[in-house]
């Protein structure tokens, strides 16, 4: 145990030495924007520490890599909004604040996961607390990034969908628990694609193909069906053409992606100038804000691996991809360990929604899929996003320590 927290102690410090080095190269290339911005700045690093010795303290058997990795992701994505659009450094480390209190609140809630498995009429209270956040938009939305899918309370806004993902896998690892008969497949299915269909009709596609493909790994997972996983690929196909031809903003995201040269002054140009950026950075990068990704549309959010990759090349840029997948890794054991099947699928599904989410954004930002705009977890600028980025992973962590062997007092009740 002792020679587990030393060195998890060492990785602390070289995410702390990196932060440090980085802001004072920026500070040398860029002048600061007013002290209250280094100020906040400089106490993110004595917070990093703080929550990585309260993990240790509270869960000294829980999965102290994800508060470690994650707390690195943050620090990049922090290094990267000062580079690209400094006014927003300060909301983005309220966000990362709010979003460490909730890490330690969802792992402890996740002790007792079995909870969420005998709620009373779980599965229609789930169901109705996702359609009526989903349905809101349209009622109360504010349309932001072309999708209307924000929620506005004065200066924040939020996206119901981040709720719903979570809502829905607890949903689904309930359900599946119970019920793996076709018709309760059948019934999945349908649920799924209306809730699909509500996401595209607000423009928000990349959270739709979220949804979609974790269910598919959570019936995969659940049933071990092959002919279940063959008929959901089918329907993603069929879906895809009909959205094709039904959706203009689909068209446009498609026709962008066969060709991104076709129109680069207009409809092509936020993925013709992701591809500029990442090609200038090369393998060794063009160096920290010595680049342009200013010339990136939505760069503190959307694009921001482009960002890195320009300035951190390509060597930064696959390091930044191998910390998701040792993240990946973390979740995929989790659920491996859990002795319960609800809490299996509830890690489950909680990795595959995550890990879909980095391959789309990165997929789409290096032209390898169609561009969705979802976020980068952890790095991108976004409340919603890097709250329950934090969420996910304070689950995955509850899971673990209440599965772990040596930790008698969270064992299952039967």
């Amino acid at each position: 145990m002792e020679e587990y927290v030393k060195t998890g102690s060492k990785a602390m410090k070289d995410v702390f030495l990196i932060f440090v080095i980085a802001f004072m190269l920026l500070f040398i290339y860029h002048k600061p924007k007013g002290f209250d911005t280094i100020y906040f700045t400089i106490a993110f690093l004595p917070l990093i520490y703080i929550v990585y010795y309260l993990h240790v303290r509270l869960f000294p058997m829980g999965e102290i890599q994800l508060i470690i990795l994650s707390s690195f992701l943050a620090e990049m994505g922090l290094i990267m909004i000062y580079r690209v659009a400094p006014d927003l450094i300060l909301k983005q480390i309220a966000w990362i604040f709010i979003g460490f209190i909730l890490y330690f609140a969802s792992s402890y809630a996740s002790l007792h996961y079995d909870f969420f498995y005998k709620v009373k009429y779980g599965d229609y209270v789930y169901l109705a607390i996702s359609f009526i956040l989903l349905f809101s938009t349209f009622i109360f939305g504010k349309e932001i990034g072309g999708s209307k899918n924000w929620l506005t309370f004065g200066s924040v806004s939020v996206q119901p969908s981040e709720v719903v993902k979570i809502i829905y896998i607890i949903y689904l690892a309930r359900y599946l628990k119970d019920h793996k008969t076709t018709n309760d497949i059948i019934k999945i299915g349908a649920i799924t694609i209306l809730i699909v269909g509500i996401l595209v009709i607000e423009k928000d596609l990349g959270t739709a193909l979220l949804f979609y493909l974790t269910t598919m790994f959570m019936i995969f997972v659940a049933t071990s069906s092959v002919l279940y996983t063959g008929v959901g690929v089918a329907f993603l196909g069929i879906g895809g053409v009909i959205s094709y031809f039904l959706f203009n903003h689909v068209r446009v995201r498609i026709q962008a992606w066969l060709n991104p040269w076709m129109d680069v002054p207009g409809k092509t140009y936020q993925i013709a100038q992701s591809l500029f950026a990442i090609g200038a950075g090369g393998f060794f990068g063009t160096g920290l804000g010595m680049g342009h990704p200013e010339y990136i549309p939505v760069v503190a959010s959307d694009f921001i691996f482009s960002a890195i990759s320009e300035e951190f090349g390509m060597l930064g840029a696959v390091a930044i991809i191998l910390v998701y997948f040792v993240i990946m890794y973390r979740g995929i054991k989790v659920a491996l360990d859990a002795k319960d099947e609800f809490g299996a699928l509830i890690a489950i599904g909680l990795t595959s929604i995550f890990s879909l989410q980095v391959f789309t954004i990165i997929g789409g930002v290096i032209k390898f899929i169609p561009l969705t705009g979802v976020t980068l977890p952890f790095v991108s600028y976004g409340g919603s996003s890097m709250v329950m980025s934090f969420i996910t992973l304070g689950m995955l962590n509850g899971i673990a320590v209440r599965e772990d062997e040596d930790v008698e007092q969270y064992e299952p009740q039967h």
